[in-house]
């Protein structure tokens, strides 16, 4: 059964899904902002990963390679790519129950691959913290990863900007669902470890404007939300979703 690959309708782009990774591969390279434990933060990329980890480990020493990096510069080995230009999502998710969605306006497309599960780890920004981070430790909790194309470039500011968007498209579908935070039942804005890949092109077409007002930041909102909401719905089905807590009805706004 696995794995397949997909053609996907960013240009020279291909998906490889496996029971263990999803793949996005390129033909040539392209920019990338990503909050990955392996290949994150701003670097150009000719691949980038979501992979599932099965076993759990409560110190990063004991990984295979003795870190989460070293563990996942091995994942990305195995599926062919090269580490040097690569980045790695790690979740818990069955990777293969992944949500697909392409949004199009003339030249302008995003297209978003995401995963994730809140049964056992959404929580509420603004709560109070679970552990303590240190060096070495490493938190098995639960994720939502998404991994977003652009077809077209972006100014660095902006593709940090994007983030913010994408989160909140994030946190509206969670809302809408009335998922809780597992810790206290207050409505969740995310799970603990959510993680954030996008790609851009390089020297392609320029947006400069990634707000939710604006054309580009409606497709990365509209992107989050229906893919989160995709993968609960259909594959997570938690039970810490709760009618009660589901957004209200909007109010009629009064003009003055």
């Amino acid at each position: 059964m696995y794995p397949t690959i997909h053609s996907l309708a960013v240009p020279e782009a291909r998906l490889r899904v496996s029971e263990d990774s999803l793949l996005i591969s390129f033909d040539k390279e392209h920019l990338s902002l990503s909050t990955a434990i392996y290949g994150g933060g701003l670097r150009r990329v000719r691949a980038v990963m979501n992979q599932r980890l099965r076993t759990f480990y409560g110190e990063e020493s004991d990984f295979p390679g003795g870190s989460v990096a070293a563990y996942l510069k091995r994942c990305i080995e195995k599926e062919g790519a090269d580490p040097e230009t690569s980045s790695a999502l790690l979740t818990a998710a069955k990777v293969y129950q992944y949500s697909h969605k392409v949004f199009t306006s003339g030249d302008l497309m995003v297209e978003i691959v995401t995963t994730g599960g809140v049964e056992k780890t959404a929580c509420r920004a603004s709560s109070k913290p679970l552990y303590r981070e240190r060096d070495g430790h490493f938190a098995p909790i639960g994720t939502i990863n998404m991994m977003v194309l652009i077809h077209g470039s972006l100014p660095e500011g902006i593709m940090a900007r994007s983030f913010i968007t994408l989160t909140e498209g994030k946190s509206a579908a969670l809302s809408d669902l009335g998922i809780a935070d597992v810790n206290n039942g207050r409505p969740a804005t995310g799970t603990g470890t959510d993680g954030i890949t996008l790609v851009t092109e390089i020297g392609a077409e320029r947006y400069t404007d990634a707000g939710p007002f604006s054309e580009l930041g409606s497709f990365l909102a509209k992107a989050a939300y229906d893919s989160v909401t995709e993968c609960l719905v259909i594959y997570d089905k938690p039970w810490n979703a709760f009618a009660e807590l589901r957004t209200p009805k909007a109010v009629k706004l009064g003009k003055g």
